[in-house]
């Protein structure tokens, strides 16, 4: 029995992104009883942005993602985005899904389609293209968006390219009206798409902000100390939070909170978790118990309440 290639696990993950859209209004445009190739071709297409947005931002829910993908007839070139109000980022994703496995790998997008994306007339807020006729209403809504942002002076922008590109990076900005792009080529698709959603660790944030809302809690749910440990002096904040807010968090962060959780390392000292956890109880000298017992436990370089 052979083993699927990169390119076949793509799909097969394609194909279960095409599934969620059962049962919802979706479900037609994502083909999903559909045994036409052409049909299943064009879903698998926004499928693709579907994959990214889940790996890289974290959006695990169908509908929330179909809420950034743009791609249609009168679409100003602009396949998807996101707006990320932790990094101030604004995405506007350019997708080429190739259907077979020698075109994934090996076709290179054309630069026509690269100097369709109207990205200056979208992001300065015009809402009809060059030709006069007006966008779809995704980039509508995209365009709405963005003049909601009261800070928006502080946002960049960032062009993401889901397909294979050979130009440099200073070809690519003059593409691009001058803002910097990303490209994710069938390698780095297989390596930072397709494999950390095989593995379970996709969206592995290198920033995480957690945002908890505590409008129905009494000023009683937080609490601060100081622990004094033998190796460090550190600030210790206890939050009682409704278990739906920590769902949420760890849902959206799950790989990140385990990376930044002390216990995840207490094995790397050689010993077993829960006996780790006994002698920092036993210890006169220290209450490092604390650090490592109840709850979720992560280490922030900065916390802001309010």
């Amino acid at each position: 029995m052979s083993s699927r290639t990169k390119y076949e696990m793509l799909l097969g993950i394609l194909d279960v992104i095409r599934g969620e859209a059962k049962g919802t209004k979706w479900a037609q445009q994502y083909a999903v009883e559909s045994t036409d190739n052409e049909d299943i071709r064009q879903a698998r297409a926004k499928a693709f942005i579907h994959l990214y947005l889940k790996v890289m931002f974290g959006l695990t829910e169908f509908a929330e993602r179909e809420s950034f993908i743009t791609d249609g007839s009168y679409d100003g070139g602009i396949d998807g985005y996101y707006i990320d109000q932790d990094t101030r980022r604004i995405y506007l994703i350019q997708a080429k899904f190739r259907n077979t496995e020698r075109n994934f790998e090996t076709k290179e997008i054309e630069i026509g389609e690269l100097l369709v994306m109207e990205i200056y007339r979208i992001t300065g807020g015009k809402t009809e293209d060059e030709k006069g006729e007006g966008y779809n209403g995704k980039i509508q809504g995209l365009i709405r968006r963005i003049s909601e942002i009261p800070d928006i002076g502080r946002y960049n922008y960032h062009v993401v390219i889901l397909a294979n590109c050979k130009l440099p990076a200073e070809q690519l900005r003059k593409l691009t009206d001058g803002h910097p792009a990303t490209v994710f080529n069938f390698e780095r698709s297989y390596n930072e798409l397709v494999f950390p959603i095989v593995s379970g660790t996709y969206f592995k944030a290198q920033e995480v902000t957690i945002r908890l809302d505590l409008n129905n809690k009494s000023a009683g749910a937080k609490t601060s100390y100081s622990v004094g440990t033998p190796d460090y002096q550190c600030e210790i904040t206890v939050l009682f939070v409704p278990t739906l807010e920590i769902a949420r968090a760890m849902d959206k962060y799950r790989n990140s909170l385990l990376e930044y959780n002390p216990r995840s390392y207490l094995e790397l000292e050689g010993q077993q978790v829960n006996a780790s956890i006994r002698e920092t109880l036993l210890r006169p000298d220290s209450n490092a118990f604390a650090l490592m017992n109840n709850g979720i436990t992560i280490l922030s370089g900065e916390t802001n309440l309010n």
